[in-house]
């Protein structure tokens, strides 16, 4: 049995009144029970927890949430404390603080050069000063644990509404590593037509990148991004957020898996 199984009733659910569905409901019923629904299994058949985006969003009318307390919020700071805490458990709690503020609350000149300092900080680590007993030196706190995988949280959701400066975006699928949203997977039915090209230009509205004077996305929900997806049925290509429609590209290569095992 998979960990927090994924809903199975469709929310997009038809007026009592109606006899038939619109094609609009159809094309939303396909994108979710033949996209999105078996994305989220996958994911889970791979390790990864599942949690309803509405469970990690402010309630309406607002109040503070346990996992965010505002639209605007793209990391799950919870999350993100209590995954430092655990890959480093010497810390104390100012370092601490200050780690997760730098992560969340620095201000950046523009999306590309935000996302390049936070990859470097996951990447490279970031250092702190603390006496752990030989006198106050420069300590290395490792965000995620790329040598212990399983010291991760990973963690799927979908239907995530994130704030932007003129309109809210809220993208099929997120992936969460230690409360950070490091990928986003846009679903589209097998039905419509083009449905790679329309999920690859939901991206780039997403994050603000067809025309950005225009603020259409949400910028900051792509500071942290690795990866984009867009996927139809048992199709995907990948891009990151400098990627164009023609840069997204098939990831034909599973390592260190084989296709068999996650076939």
């Amino acid at each position: 049995t998979l960990p927090n199984p994924i809903p199975q009733e469709v929310p997009y659910a038809r007026p009592p009144n109606r006899q038939s569905p619109s094609d609009g409901e159809l094309m939303a019923s396909d994108e979710l029970d033949k996209v999105e629904l078996p994305a989220l299994e996958q994911l889970q058949s791979l390790g990864w927890s599942y949690v309803e985006g509405a469970k990690l969003s402010p309630s309406d009318p607002p109040k503070e949430s346990d996992e965010r307390s505002s639209l605007k919020d793209v990391v799950l700071e919870k999350r993100l404390t209590e995954s430092l805490r655990r890959i480093n458990p010497w810390i104390n709690d100012e370092n601490l603080r200050k780690v997760v503020r730098d992560l969340t609350k620095t201000l950046y000149p523009n999306l590309v050069e935000a996302n390049q300092a936070i990859w470097t900080q996951i990447n490279q680590s970031v250092s702190v000063m603390q006496d752990l007993g030989k006198g106050n030196k420069g300590q290395t706190v490792h965000i995620i644990d790329f040598e212990n995988p399983e010291n991760n949280e990973f963690l799927c959701t979908n239907q995530f509404k994130v704030s932007g400066v003129n309109q809210n975006i809220i993208p099929d699928i997120l992936c969460f590593v230690n409360g950070l949203p490091l990928a986003v997977i846009e679903c589209k039915s097998p039905y419509i037509t083009n449905p790679m090209e329309a999920g690859i230009n939901q991206l780039l509205r997403y994050a603000n990148r067809r025309t950005p004077e225009n603020d259409e996305g949400a910028e900051k929900l792509f500071h942290y991004n690795l990866m984009m997806v867009s996927t139809h049925r048992d199709k995907a290509r990948v891009g990151t957020i400098t990627s164009r429609m023609e840069h997204y590209l098939e990831w034909k290569d599973p390592y260190p898996l084989t296709v068999e095992q996650v076939g």
